[in-house]
């Protein structure tokens, strides 16, 4: 039961154009005001969701920027062309979270241009779908790989990156989906869990990934007093039809010290999913 509602709390972009469709057919075709007491609750459930970082209101150019980027690489991708391009481009992220990170995908990566442009890497590639990579501009130190508990934990890495003459805390983490309530109840614990630990010191932090999860489920609702989203309500994946995407996978969430610039998709990258890249400025 669970996991059937787990599941079902996802789907708020399909239950608001269902919703909508169906209220306007039946109001046209029987003239009836009876059908806006379930699409008024719909409404609300849509907005009930996990905390959004506040918006920075300072001019552009003020304060340094740092943009951050999340892509899943999709674990059957063998063509790493448009990554590279990507990670090559004028609009590449200072700091980039990879998952998905294989083998292939390291030796991609280490093309003389990538490798240019971050000199800085936690790299941890494995022969399944929960390898994880940050690459980054700036310098990267007290590098910690957090190694699963159990067959049905996955991988984190953590990280502190040295931006505009301080520290930031990195998380990045790929949980397992939530295909039963024992999955669903890791993937909550490993956010819990990395959100106290970037909230110990205090300062600034960043945590990014997959996290398989929507700001609809309760995951995101549990860490909002440490972190939170930086990236709007846009659909990560699945990446299909020129950019149809649904459902808000991806995420990059921010400590309280943040304030948020923008927030859009990156390029397709071959993958399944969208990159997602949001660009924030220190308080």
């Amino acid at each position: 039961m669970q996991g059937a509602l787990e599941l079902a709390a996802h789907w708020q972009w399909v239950y608001l154009v269902v919703g909508i469709t169906c209220l306007a057919v039946l109001v046209i075709a029987k003239r009836a005001w009876w059908p806006l007491i379930p699409s008024l609750v719909l409404g609300v459930s849509f907005f009930v969701q996990s905390g959004t970082l506040d918006r920075s209101t300072e001019p552009l150019g003020a304060k340094p920027v740092l943009q951050v980027a999340t892509a899943n690489l999709n674990f059957d991708t063998m063509d790493f062309t448009a990554v590279v391009g990507w990670l090559t481009s004028d609009d590449a992220p200072d700091v980039v979270f990879l998952q998905e990170f294989t083998g292939l995908a390291q030796q991609a990566l280490q093309s003389p241009e990538v490798a240019q442009r971050y000199p800085h890497r936690v790299e941890v590639p494995q022969p399944d779908q929960f390898g994880l990579a940050i690459l980054s501009r700036y310098p990267l130190s007290e590098v910690q790989k957090v190694e699963p508990a159990d067959m049905q934990a996955t991988l984190r890495l953590r990280a502190t990156v040295t931006w505009a003459g301080g520290p930031v805390r990195l998380s990045a983490i790929h949980p397992m989906p939530p295909l039963n309530a024992a999955y669903a109840q890791l993937r909550d614990q490993a956010l819990v869990e990395e959100a106290r630990h970037l909230s110990q010191s205090g300062g600034l932090a960043l945590m990014a990934g997959d996290f398989n999860t929507t700001p609809w489920a309760k995951g995101l609702f549990a860490i909002d007093a440490q972190l939170r989203r930086a990236n709007g309500l846009a659909g990560s994946w699945p990446n299909a039809f020129g950019g149809l995407s649904i459902l808000p996978l991806d995420h990059v969430l921010a400590s309280s010290g943040w304030q948020l610039v923008d927030s859009c998709h990156g390029p397709d990258v071959g993958s399944d999913h969208r990159p997602v890249v949001v660009r924030l400025v220190a308080r």
